[in-house]
């Protein structure tokens, strides 16, 4: 355990506590490899025992196999803690082993061939091409596919079954899904998979005792009975039993999220009262690397047996992997909003097209409409391509491509403000989060231990700065902005605090070749070094001062005592003054409720040394106190100046413990040195940014109670009038028998609390479970394993990239590369305004296929030729409509979007409202294209309309297409106005006409793509049966018509879109602040008490006819 001070009790369990209060984890400590310690509370193995044997209450769960994983969970935490437990002679036996010399090559054989490798199982991962086959499932894919078949079918034994370019429509519909397939199969095959991330994190090699010799292995034939030998440096192989340890300290920060290294013993200590610890202290897990000392170990559990093996399972989930009935991974469960939203859309408008074109299809064969082409053939033969065309035309083919395009632009969008999107669908997730549940060390906060105060001499200090640079910052009395690095006392405390420090600091270079301040040694030292060196002393000037004796810092001790060799008649250059004939000087660093009691004299401002009263002890204990109450984490320094060692130093007999208790009499306190790891600038900023935007923002720590209500209130996610009972509490709360809470009770907690503290792995699961079952989007960040099964379950997974482990980023759906919380808002910001461009772009896409199945309709019924083909149908939507959809999803958001509410879960991707007046924009399209049409085919037909007479015509087919091409023609004109038209539900086109440049750049490319259509010899008259060259002026003249009438009629028709926009939206203010006032059990206030009065849900408005399209 680390020395230190905590909250303002002083007694020995509460300083157990506080010692374990660090926030920040020295970088360039082996990177450990994770194992899921967080799980162990320290409990009798009486307790769990009883727990394991199913005598507490079960969770809601009716689900016999989650009962039965939790039950084998329960057993197993029984079983490593009766290890911990267990008197080691008595485990040996257990698992006939010698802790003189292991176990016998034989036997070890023979336990790997039973137990198998010391690895963690890795399930299939699915190969890119069954990714591509499960993208071809998609309801929308599925019927494109049909409707290609159909129609080389048809053609193929039709009349013109020898003319290659009559398979042209089956063609490109196959080309565009095999496209879109693709583009989204090699996204996801780039995915990471956290559980290979998780099997990777091990050492190769370990030195483990073998028939009497210590001999080094591999990692994955380490075997339950092992003795482990371990040094600075190794990662524990595997979950082991200490026996010995040597000043033995490990990290544990990626599993735990806490970055203090933890001392480790192989003596079993009475349990204490207080709060519990993470993980007992006799056992190390897989996975952690050894920061201090020496030790040996018994194997316990290998493989999945280990804690790392439990965090695997949860990241695989309860009932392992699921497939479909076409034996594809199912990966339903893990849908965005945004994916299951357009899953719905795409089936419901499916069946629509089909039940359309089975009408269509039964009409024309009943009145037997044929191919006026040719009048021979079978008439259900031109009726199937008749439906086909409806079929094209009814079904949003573009949609599918258009988002993938646009999430993909947005993903590079994203990178620039530093997030690196893993799951494209995930950039409009994070849009819909409305709550983010955050760990505190390293996303929150810097994840850099750092001194921010000082009590030196008798004077208060503050140090500025932030992290490892101790170029940047300095020490300076409260309240003043003048450097004080040179005052007596700053000196004398820092050097002294120096010398009783094993840290160093260096420049060393990243993983990306970039240069940093990185310390090496104890967590709980490098915030002194970097102090030190603020004022001009580096940790290589204890050089000068020759070490005649260490005595490493104990959690009996409560403290780290040297003994250094000095000379001179003073400590340093302008430091404190040493008394005569000075030869040694004895420095204590530790817990200052232990420290202080000790001192018998204290040195002053002016250098000289007094008498330390009960009235300075309680002065000093106040500035403690002072500090604590911050979350600050404390340490004392006293020295005691000696002309000669108060023991013999050749007396071999003399212990360690005679040795410290004979120096560290007659103490003199130095000073005082406070740190913390502070909070991320910008970070209190962001938070109140996502309260604005209606998002609470949750932290969930394995920190302790009264540190994360401290970081909490630093950063704003608690304020200053919450109630801290109600918004921030311990996470044994969640199971107070050693199971949670029933769901109904865990839900009415995590509803209201912000803050979680001393957050096991598994609570952080359970808490965002709870959320996500009150119908919230919860986003997750995280930098360790032990995040990575929440970041795995969460909606939004965000994991940190510098920071975190290979584990939490594998787990995750997008990676903030610079590790800053600020990040997120910005994402959220970023993923609002994608959705918001994904509803233009849908909404205008579906309103041009409304006005194209409209318009087919009307031409079948009333016995007009069809104005377009299926292929000219294919171009105008794919060729010159999809640029400027693509434009529209790249559309700036709007400048209140931060202060808009998250939309609900629920909320489909097209609301009741936009159907309106998509409904409406396809009536107009209708109107004035079917205009344009009639009046083309009376100019070019002689007069003719109806297809029967038309078809009696010479050379009708030319005649015709001309009519075709002007309709064409005004078609993709209307749609280019209708584009800009589109950029907002509400404002006109006008405003802001050029706020979007990339819809410039995609008119320019819609009308090059015209052109080419109408004017290219071969491609228009021979592939799309265009006849842009032979329209004349007149077809030209008279396709301007219809961009005017839209331009003229969507614009009027925004005046009932802004009228039903502005209801929806009081719904949602009426619906968001009563649920605040549910959870926060206040009454609503009166302007919403009558908004949700008289403003209906979006279900019961449709039922009662305020929209017939609700049923998408």
């Amino acid at each position: 355990m680390n020395e230190g001070s905590g909250p303002v009790q002083r007694s020995e369990s509460c300083h157990d506590e506080i010692c374990s209060h660090t926030t920040a984890a020295i970088a360039t400590q082996p990177s450990p490899t994770p194992k899921r310690l967080a799980d162990s509370r320290v409990m009798s193995s009486k307790d769990l025992k009883r727990q394991s044997s199913g005598g507490l209450k079960k969770q809601g769960s009716n689900n016999d196999l989650a009962k039965k994983k939790k039950q084998s969970n329960a057993d197993q935490q029984a079983k490593q803690l009766e290890d911990a437990e267990k008197p080691i002679d008595d485990l040996a036996k257990k698992y006939k082993t010698s802790l003189q010399k292991g176990l016998s090559s034989k036997k070890a054989a023979e336990i790997l061939e039973r137990d198998g490798l010391n690895e963690l199982e890795k399930p299939p991962k699915p190969t890119l091409l069954i990714l591509f086959l499960m993208q071809l499932t998609s309801f929308i894919i599925v019927l494109l596919m049909v409707a290609a078949v159909a129609s080389v079918l048809v053609n193929a034994t039709g009349p013109k079954a020898a003319d290659p370019l009559s398979y042209t429509t089956g063609i490109a519909i196959g080309i565009i899904v095999l496209i879109n397939a693709g583009i989204a199969a090699w996204t996801e095959a780039k995915a990471g998979d956290a559980l290979e991330a998780l099997a990777q994190m091990t050492q190769a090699n370990i030195y483990v005792l073998r028939d009497g010799k210590e001999v080094q292995i591999a990692v994955p034939t380490v075997v339950a009975g092992d003795i482990v030998v371990l040094g600075v440096g190794d990662v524990v192989p595997a979950d082991l039993r200490l026996f010995e340890a040597k000043d033995f300290k490990v990290s544990e920060m990626a599993l735990t999220g806490e970055p203090d290294d933890v001392t480790k013993t192989s003596k079993v200590k009475e349990k204490k009262e207080g709060p519990e610890k993470l993980t007992p202290e006799t056992m190390a897990f897989s996975g952690c690397s050894v920061t201090s000392g020496a030790g040996r170990g018994l194997v316990t559990d290998t493989g999945m047996g280990t804690r790392i093996g439990r965090i695997a399972k949860l990241i695989a989930g309860d009932e392992g992997p699921k497939t479909t009935c076409f034996c594809f991974p199912d990966t339903s469960g893990n849908q965005t909003p945004l994916q299951q939203s357009l899953n719905k859309l795409g089936a419901r408008i499916g069946i629509l097209a089909i039940i359309i074109c089975v009408g269509i299809f039964i009409i024309g064969w009943v009145t037997d409409r044929k191919d006026p082409t040719n009048p021979e053939s079978a008439a259900w033969l031109y009726m199937i391509l008749i439906s086909v065309t409806l079929a094209v035309a009814a079904i949003p083919e573009g949609i599918p491509l258009c988002v993938t395009i646009s999430l993909s632009i947005g993903c590079s969008e994203m990178v620039e403000q530093e997030v690196l999107v893993r799951k494209i669908a995930a950039v409009e997730t994070l849009g819909s989060a409305s709550v983010i549940c955050s760990d505190k060390t390293g996303t929150l906060t810097e994840g850099k231990m750092t001194m921010v105060g000082m009590y030196a001499a008798g004077v208060t200090y503050e140090v500025t700065g932030k992290g490892f640079d101790p170029e940047v910052g300095q020490v300076q009395r409260l309240g003043s902005t003048s450097n004080a690095g040179q005052d007596m006392g700053v000196k004398s405390n820092l050097l002294t605090a120096i010398l009783c420090c094993n840290t160093t600091l260096s420049k060393e270079k990243d993983e990306e070749g970039v240069l940093k301040w990185t310390p090496k040694g104890n967590s709980s030292e490098a915030p002194i070094v970097v102090a030190a060196r603020k004022v001009g002393l580096s940790e290589t000037i204890a050089r000068e001062y020759p070490r005649a004796l260490e005595v490493p810092f104990s959690s009996s001790r409560k403290m780290m005592l040297t003994v250094s060799k000095v000379k001179g008649t003073e400590l340093c250059a302008g430091g404190m003054p040493l008394p005569a004939g000075t030869q040694y000087l004895t420095v204590c660093k530790g817990a200052p409720n232990y420290i202080v009691e000790l001192c018998k004299e204290q040195l002053k401002e002016d250098g000289s040394v007094g008498k330390m009263t009960e009235e300075d002890k309680k002065k000093i204990y106040e500035v403690v106190d002072g500090y604590s109450a911050k979350a600050l984490r404390v340490l004392a320094i006293a020295a005691r100046p000696m002309s000669s060692l108060p023991y013999d130093e050749s007396n071999e007999d003399i212990t360690t413990d005679q040795k410290f208790e004979a120096c560290r009499k007659e103490l003199r306190l130095i000073g005082l040195v406070a740190s913390i790891d502070p909070e991320r600038d910008g970070v209190p900023q962001s938070v109140l940014q996502a309260r604005g935007a209606g998002i609470r923002v949750v932290m969930i720590t394995g920190d302790y109670l009264l540190t994360a209500i401290a970081i909490a209130k630093n950063v704003n996610i608690l304020q200053p009038e919450d109630d801290e009972e109600v918004s921030a509490m311990d996470c044994a709360r969640l199971r107070p028998d050693g199971e949670y809470l029933d769901n109904s009770e865990m839900d009415k907690l995590t509803s209201s609390v912000r803050v979680f503290a001393r957050a096991k792995p598994e609570d952080k699961l359970e808490i965002v479970k709870s959320i996500q079952r009150q119908g919230q989007v919860a986003a997750m960040t995280g930098d360790g394993v032990n995040d990575a099964p929440a970041l795995n379950q969460a909606d939004i997974g965000v994991a940190m990239g510098i920071q975190g482990t290979e584990v939490a980023k594998g787990a995750s759906d997008m990676v903030l590369t610079d590790d800053n919380f600020c990040s997120i808002v910005k994402a959220v910001e970023k993923g609002r305004s994608i959705y918001s461009g994904i509803q233009k772009f849908v909404a205008f896409i579906m309103s041009v296929h409304i006005a194209e199945v409209m318009q087919i309709f009307l031409c079948i019924v009333v016995g007009i030729p069809v104005m377009r083909t299926p292929l000219q149908i294919l171009f105008l939507i794919l060729v010159t409509d999809l640029p400027p959809s693509i434009a529209l999803g790249m559309e700036p958001g709007e400048a209140d979007i931060l202060e808009q509410r998250p939309r609900p879960k629920e909320e489909p991707i097209v609301l009741n409202w936009m159907w309106l007046a998509m409904v409406m924009n396809g009536g107009v399209l209708t109107l004035v294209i079917v205009g344009v049409y009639l009046v083309s085919l009376i100019n070019y037909c002689e007069g003719e309309i109806l297809q029967a007479n038309i078809g009696q015509l010479e050379d009708f087919e030319m005649k015709l297409s001309k009519a075709q091409t002007v309709a064409f023609i005004s078609l993709v004109w209307s749609e280019n106005i209708r584009a800009y038209i589109s950029r907002s539900f509400t404002n006109h086109m006008w405003k802001d006409i050029f706020g979007n440049k990339h819809m410039q750049k995609a008119i320019v490319l819609a009308q090059i793509c015209l052109y080419a259509a109408v004017l290219t010899p071969y491609l228009s008259d021979k592939i799309l049966g265009l006849r842009g060259l032979e329209i004349g002026v007149f077809g030209w003249v008279l396709a301007i018509a219809g961009p005017v009438g839209c331009f003229i009629l969507s614009e009027g028709c925004k005046i009932i879109s802004a009228y039903q926009l502005k209801q929806y939206q009081d719904f949602l203010a009426a619906k968001f602040e009563a649920s605040k006032a549910k959870d926060s059990g206040r009454p609503m206030k009166a302007s919403a008490l009558k908004t949700k009065k008289t403003m209906e849900t979006p279900e019961k408005s449709a039922k009662k006819g305020w929209c017939c399209w609700a049923w998408f």
